[in-house]
């Protein structure tokens, strides 16, 4: 551990940067505590601090620092002191907790003169173990208008009880929880810095269970919509990493393939590009501290992939995956989430030809003649897209524009779908024959405005909650 922090790509480690703003939050703090907010070292403090937080402004337009009880986290990922002077954990530990804050969040933009009023109104309180609800009311008080400054209120009597959430719930959770990290984890191999892993593996179980246990079709067709978005928290390569695993899942599920390799799969799926450098991304498997079976062969997909998704590649290159179970399952689920998505100019995936989605799933079954893809793996796949997969734009006879938000077996099933107006907004929903539909081929690639997917997902949660009443 301590050679790689002396490498010279740590210093861009995210890893690095989370522990950079907590000890800097921390000593900051106790500086103002102590001398108040005009002392020598306020100058030299809020440089390093603002430095800090410049590197998360550089991709995301917050940061926040949080506190759930138990953990310290940094947008979310859990830190936690390793080193001789990391003992100050214990001290921001008793600061949120005395003061009963669950957390602060930093916005882009933000003043050198915000930060100190933060830190002068917060350094006016005794710190403690035991939590007092009061001080946070109080801190609240005497804190004035912050623009870009924001605290979070903490319960501890209700820290113990975890909320119930439905399957859907629980999959916008995974979904939200794997494209935001995806990023950072990318950095962290690019880094030379082991990743993760246990916590992927955790939101990968997650997800297994809940197929597995899914009692409507609804939830998977829920999971498909997801798997179809083309970009989250501004990055295509992180959408595409999460559809990745979502399709990976589904096809594992309806091949039955057991827990143990479902997961290997998944994991293979979520990892496959997480580096430009095939070896990086090996290596980055190879340092976990339990490098077992799952993992070597999670590794052996990360090296072995498909780099250029065109029909000559696809022909010629019948060995782009390991040869497992796991690599064939890749090779569908990597080439369908590639094709169907507009790339970035500079991305790494920007040779691919564009298509729609029922172009792309004629392009696999068109393929699997040639031995690209295994046949009984593109006809799992099929059975669970349908003919048109759920996300696809397509025209009704009438001429009308609808992306379908169910699934269609066959082009003799009736099923339903969301018409659009001349602005891509949802107008109404309507049930249709699939023979009524037709595929358009300049509709590959476009992006839905953000409005428009909102009401789409509303739609799909306001459905379920129609069916639960039905239900009871």
């Amino acid at each position: 551990m301590d050679e790689r922090r002396n490498r010279p790509e740590y210093d861009s480690s995210p890893k690095k940067w989370r522990y950079n703003f907590s000890k800097s939050l921390f000593t900051f703090w106790k500086n103002v505590k102590m001398y108040g907010d005009k002392n020598d070292r306020i100058t030299e403090e809020i440089t390093f601090f603002k430095q800090v937080l410049e590197f998360f402004f550089a991709e995301k337009d917050e940061v926040s620092i949080l506190f759930d009880g138990i953990d310290i986290k940094i947008d979310k990922v859990r830190i936690r002191g390793q080193r001789q002077d990391d003992k100050y954990f214990e001290d921001i530990y008793d600061l949120f907790l005395s003061l009963c804050m669950s957390g602060i969040t930093f916005r882009k933009g933000v003043t050198d003169e915000e930060i100190l009023t933060l830190l002068a109104v917060i350094g006016k309180y005794p710190i403690g173990r035991e939590p007092k609800v009061a001080a946070y009311e109080r801190v609240k008080g005497d804190l004035p208008p912050l623009q870009h400054i924001e605290i979070y209120p903490y319960d501890p009597e209700e820290s113990g009880n975890l909320p119930i959430y439905t399957p859907e719930q629980s999959v916008r959770g995974i979904y939200c929880s794997l494209a935001e990290g995806y990023k950072d984890y990318c950095k962290m191999v690019d880094a030379a810095e082991s990743i993760p892993l246990r916590m992927i593996e955790r939101r990968v179980q997650d997800l297994i269970s809940i197929v597995s246990n899914a009692k409507k079709i609804e939830t998977i067709e829920f999971i498909m919509f997801l798997a179809s978005i083309p970009s989250s928290y501004g990055s295509s390569e992180n959408a595409f990493a999460v559809a990745c695993v979502f399709w990976s899942v589904l096809i594992a599920k309806k091949l039955k393939v057991d827990l143990q390799t479902t997961k290997r799969i998944a994991i293979s799926a979520y990892l496959q590009y997480f580096s430009a450098d095939k070896e990086k991304g090996y290596t980055a498997l190879s340092r976990m501290d339990d490098f077992n079976y799952d993992r070597i062969e999670s590794a052996l997909n990360v090296s072995s992939r498909i780099t250029d998704f065109s029909e000559k590649a696809l022909q010629l290159d019948v060995s782009a995956s390991s040869g497992t179970l796991s690599g064939e399952i890749l090779k569908v689920v990597s080439y369908f989430s590639a094709v169907t998505r507009k790339w970035p100019e500079k991305s790494q995936f920007c040779k691919c030809p564009l298509m729609t989605r029922p172009q792309a799933l004629r392009s696999i079954i068109r393929n699997s003649a040639n031995d690209a893809f295994k046949k009984e793996i593109v006809e799992a796949f099929i059975s669970i897209t349908g003919i048109y997969p759920i996300g696809s734009i397509l025209k009704l006879s009438d001429g009308n524009i609808c992306v379908v938000v169910k699934r269609f077996k066959n082009f003799f099933d009736q099923s339903n779908v969301l018409v659009l107006d001349k602005e891509l907004s949802v107008k109404e929903r309507q049930t249709v024959n699939a023979e009524n539909l037709l595929d358009i081929p300049d509709a590959a690639g476009i992006v839905l405005p953000e409005r428009t997917t909102v009401e789409i997902l509303s739609t799909f949660l306001d459905e379920r909650k129609m069916l639960d009443d039905q239900s009871e």
